[in-house]
């Protein structure tokens, strides 16, 4: 207990010593790390994500609620919004949040099924009355990717407080050890119907013989590209600068170049969301650096994922 500053000291000696007092006393400002790419995932934490930063908890959940309330509209895209949810919301109560992984490799069918699942988490959490915990993603290392690609996901990971676990020994060896570290049963994809290997797909789908035995989840099956685009600008969700300047899907350096179907006279590019048609989303792809990924994703991450 201090004791009574003597009648001598002045007003301003006092405020003087209050002052230290408080600066002494206040606590530290809390500093955020950035988080690196790429990165292994903590084995030590197996399976439970940590729990979420609150702020980011917070916007997401108000992230469902816009996007609940505008999936009530009955048009073609609140129709594909309301699947989209439903479809995020049926694989965290049937898996629970601890075995789901969202791919996320950067591409535009990623970040709008990255935003779905968020949204989707936070209302799932809310209703357990549980811990906001944090999204898992998975991303895979590829040779002779985009650097604005890899800066995007970095950006996206911190932004979102994302718990990341990237692979660089290939898809299937990738899942598999995700699959061992976390007991995950279900990857959350960005296949749309139009991509290479998404005919004939549903909403829930076992994965192929050729991989590990999990259920690929695909909220955004039935979207068109003009879906994606209505989502990720009519809700000021951030996407890779590269569709800004003509890209429309995205796989490698080598096999991705801009949209010919946006050039202008001048040479430069309209951005991707100008694209009349959808049916043109690939034609900036080619087969000369391998298998194309799926669906503007980012070079084929994961089992059919765009």
């Amino acid at each position: 207990r201090l004791a009574a500053p003597p009648r001598a000291l002045g007003l301003r000696m006092l405020l003087s010593l209050l002052y230290t007092l408080g600066v002494a006393l206040a606590p530290l400002p809390l500093r955020r790390s950035r988080t690196a790419l790429p990165r292994m995932c903590d084995q030590s934490s197996l399976s439970q994500p940590a729990q979420a930063d609150a702020a980011d908890a917070a916007d997401a959940l108000a992230l469902h609620r816009r996007l609940k309330l505008r999936s009530e509209v009955e048009d073609e895209f609140g129709r594909a919004l309301k699947e989209g949810l439903e479809v995020c919301a049926h694989s965290l109560r049937l898996y629970g949040p601890a075995r789901v992984v969202t791919s996320f490799n950067g591409g535009k069918d990623a970040v709008a099924i990255l935003h779905l699942m968020r949204a989707a988490l936070a209302a799932h959490s809310e209703a357990a009355d549980g811990p906001r915990e944090r999204l898992r993603v998975i991303f895979f290392e590829q040779r002779d990717e985009f650097p604005e690609v890899d800066a995007f996901v970095r950006d996206a990971v911190e932004r979102y407080d994302l718990e990341l676990c990237t692979y660089s020994d290939g898809f299937a060896a990738g899942l598999e050890s995700c699959i061992a570290e976390h007991g995950s049963a279900a990857f959350v994809l960005g296949t749309r119907e139009g991509d290479p290997n998404g005919s004939g797909q549903g909403a829930f789908e076992p994965s192929s013989t050729w991989m590990p035995p999990f259920m690929r989840v695909n909220p955004v099956l039935r979207w068109s590209y003009a879906h994606v685009w209505q989502l990720l600008r009519g809700f000021a969700l951030p996407f890779c600068s590269l569709y800004e300047e003509g890209y429309t899907s995205l796989g490698k350096q080598s096999d991705t170049e801009p949209n010919p179907a946006l050039r202008l006279p001048d040479g430069s590019y309209r951005p991707a969301w100008l694209l009349d048609d959808g049916a043109l989303e690939r034609a900036g792809r080619s087969a000369k650096g391998g298998k194309a990924g799926g669906g503007g994703g980012g070079g084929g991450q994961g089992d059919g994922e765009g």
